[in-house]
């Protein structure tokens, strides 16, 4: 609100809707230049199905399955140079074109997503009708279930992805944050998803940012801590115990800045960039406009 920023809220009671089968044709740009929209999307596709099915819950078949159907639904909006937005496919499109699949599986996979497509979940089953009108927006997942979360996200993650690849064109650099992370770690195919969104965002001039409070989840995921790894500025506060050792053999933390970092009050903490480290104390005045405005334990919101 101070910022005059634009809220966009995910839920199943919103008027507002992503279609998780938007592609733009630099969504796959590849290391050498290359794009592969289509195949990107498959990988994505995976991952939002088995953020609904369950973790680990896809089988070897059905991946199968989704990557052929997948490719098929995106053949005349593939032939229009990813340029006819008419000839999008929705989730509708994919759901009916598993019940046209011989297997078993396929039909399987079909009843699982049905109440996705025409049931009470149908939030994603629809063209995107976002209007981003302000260069500071928020996406909003809170009002979603526990169990729908990682699907929200992933769905609002690739609207940003295809997002970036707009913005590459016009000459715009993004700054992207993603909040709650942890919530991304769920299952394998999320974790693959955001940290190869998170290594790749420099190509589309992006600057990726992940905050969590739960550092412990990151630290017990493979992609988590590549993530980690490879980010050349970090911001560390107080941390438990159990949490501290590992961190500070990621960011190759001395004894004397771990000591600081396991004592560390309100304000204090370390910064990483690159290879050089510091050591920090930023006291903000409780009186001040940037504390009102930040303070989130509801003694500003109850003034």
């Amino acid at each position: 609100k101070v910022f005059n920023g634009q809220k966009i809220f995910i839920s199943t009671t919103s008027n507002t809707h992503i279609n998780p089968f938007d592609l733009s044709l630099n969504y796959g740009c590849t290391d050498n230049g290359k794009s592969e929209p289509v195949k990107s999307k498959v990988e994505y596709i995976i991952a939002f199905l088995e953020s609904i099915v369950g973790a680990n819950a896809l089988t070897g078949g059905q991946k199968t399955i989704i990557d052929r159907c997948t490719k098929i639904i995106f053949e005349d909006y593939e032939k229009s140079n990813f340029e006819d937005e008419s000839l999008l496919p929705t989730l509708p499109d994919f759901y009916n074109m598993l019940l046209q699949q011989p297997e078993a599986e396929a039909k399987d996979l079909a009843l699982i997503i049905e109440r996705y497509v025409k049931g009470s979940m149908d939030l994603f089953s629809k063209k995107t009708n976002i209007d981003i009108q302000n260069r500071l927006v928020s996406f909003d997942i809170s009002k979603l279930s526990a169990s729908l979360q990682t699907t929200g996200y992933l769905v609002v993650l690739d609207y940003i992805k295809n997002k970036l690849a707009e913005n590459k064109i016009k000459g715009y650099y993004t700054w992207v944050n993603i909040d709650e992370f942890h919530i991304l770690l769920k299952n394998k195919f999320s974790s693959q998803y955001v940290a190869e969104l998170y290594k790749t965002g420099r190509k589309f001039n992006a600057m990726m940012t992940i905050l969590t409070q739960n550092i412990a989840d990151i630290l017990n995921n493979e992609d988590g801590i590549k993530m980690l790894a490879n980010s050349e500025f970090a911001i560390l506060l107080k941390q438990k115990k159990t949490d501290l050792a590992p961190i500070c053999s990621i960011f190759e933390i001395s004894n004397e800045e771990e000591k600081k970092l396991s004592e560390a009050s309100g304000g204090k903490g370390v910064i990483v960039y690159d290879r050089d480290k510091f050591l920090f104390e930023n006291k903000v005045e409780k009186d001040s406009f940037i504390y009102k405005l930040n303070d989130t334990s509801g003694i500003a919101q109850a003034r």
